[in-house]
């Protein structure tokens, strides 16, 4: 995926005000965050929340511009990016039903330093980032439950950073497989050797190979853009520690 060609062809989603998705964002949201809020906090908020389908290498919103948008995923993925003059992109974090992006929602900061691009098309609840901004200067406890997300946000960044560094082509991409197949809740990943390598910022035969390899050990199954788990113990046996630290975390921080 060519993310500056990316920017010139993708347009920003903007809040959709006739969407007639068939759950509609009151009380059907998938999004494990929103569901551990109180009942009452959760209706006030549902009031501004819309539907909205998200499709596959749409980008929701650019790097240092400001933010109108806020997207809490249900079945979707998406991946933030950082990109580099030189056109070169990297994963430095992702949100799918168990978060929120972007998690700009101070007064104050209105940008953030990365792209936002669906990786899983699916459905999210979006709302207009000003009114979630009050909702959260307003509450307690809707600015601790958002600001814990954040901060696993920033966990997850910085343990990517050690991961890039320090651990295999292989680790991380059954680092990866682990993490999609979570945030999907399915064995079964919409996923392709492309993408992958965009993610983690490898070159494509390179992820063939580990593929293969995975494959052949009985680990995983590949068909036509997916990628089946086939053996989750042995694939976390295999993978490098991070996994586990950043699922240890999110679960310390938020319960699940």
């Amino acid at each position: 995926m060519d993310l500056h060609r990316a920017r010139g062809e993708d347009r920003l989603k903007q809040l959709p005000r006739n969407c007639e998705a068939p759950s509609g964002c009151e009380g059907a949201t998938e999004n494990r965050l929103l569901a551990l809020l109180p009942r009452i906090l959760r209706a006030r908020l549902e009031r501004h929340l819309e539907p909205l389908q998200l499709g596959r290498k749409e980008l929701l919103f650019r790097s240092h511009e400001p933010l109108t948008t806020v997207y809490f995923p249900d079945t979707a993925v998406v991946s933030l990016m950082s990109t580099l003059e030189s056109g070169e992109s990297l994963e430095v974090g992702i949100v799918g039903r168990d978060g929120f992006a972007p998690t700009a929602i101070v007064p104050g900061v209105t940008t953030m330093p990365y792209d936002a691009v669906v990786q899983v098309p699916g459905l999210a609840c979006c709302i207009d980032a000003e009114i979630l901004r009050s909702e959260v200067l307003a509450d307690e406890i809707l600015y601790s439950t958002l600001g814990r997300f954040a901060q696993l946000l920033l966990v997850r960044s910085m343990q990517l950073s050690v991961c890039n560094v320090f651990h295999s082509v292989e680790q991380r991409c059954i680092r990866r497989l682990l993490t999609i197949a979570d945030l999907v809740d399915s064995g079964e990943i919409p996923l392709t050797h492309d993408l992958m390598a965009t993610m983690l910022g490898v070159h494509r035969p390179t992820v063939t190979l580990v593929m293969r390899s995975l494959h052949r050990a009985g680990l995983v199954t590949e068909m036509r853009g997916r990628i089946a788990i086939r053996d989750r113990s042995r694939l976390e046996k295999a993978c490098c520690e991070c996994y586990g630290l950043m699922r240890g975390e999110q679960r310390r921080l938020l319960g699940y």
